[in-house]
């Protein structure tokens, strides 16, 4: 989850593809992904939870970003399947995707 994060943050988006799960990269919006990467900044990761039974794995986590001087949440569960020792994105569920209110 980290290092997707970070391909992200990084604008590294060969990456993400090549640590989805191959089931699932049909589903994925590269044009999209690369648009609201290219706008964000990338502040902080928050993992919530993980969990991981056999080949599945769940992680739960809050990342929080800037688009144009204001601040966002992304509240997401992912989930992962371990395929010959890699893992890899399978899907996500958001959670909250709300801006951030500044303190009066």
């Amino acid at each position: 989850m980290r290092s997707r994060y970070s391909a992200f943050a990084k604008n590294q988006m060969a990456y993400l593809r090549e640590t989805t799960d191959p089931q699932t990269l049909l589903g994925i919006d590269d044009e999209a992904n690369q648009e609201w990467a290219d706008r964000a900044k990338f502040l902080k990761l928050e993992i919530l939870h993980t969990e991981e039974k056999g080949t599945k794995g769940i992680v739960e986590f809050k990342a929080l970003y800037s688009v144009e001087d204001e601040e966002y949440v992304h509240h997401e569960v992912s989930t992962f399947r371990k395929q010959a020792g890699v893992w890899f994105f399978k899907s996500g569920k958001v959670k909250q995707q709300a801006k951030i209110q500044a303190n009066a």
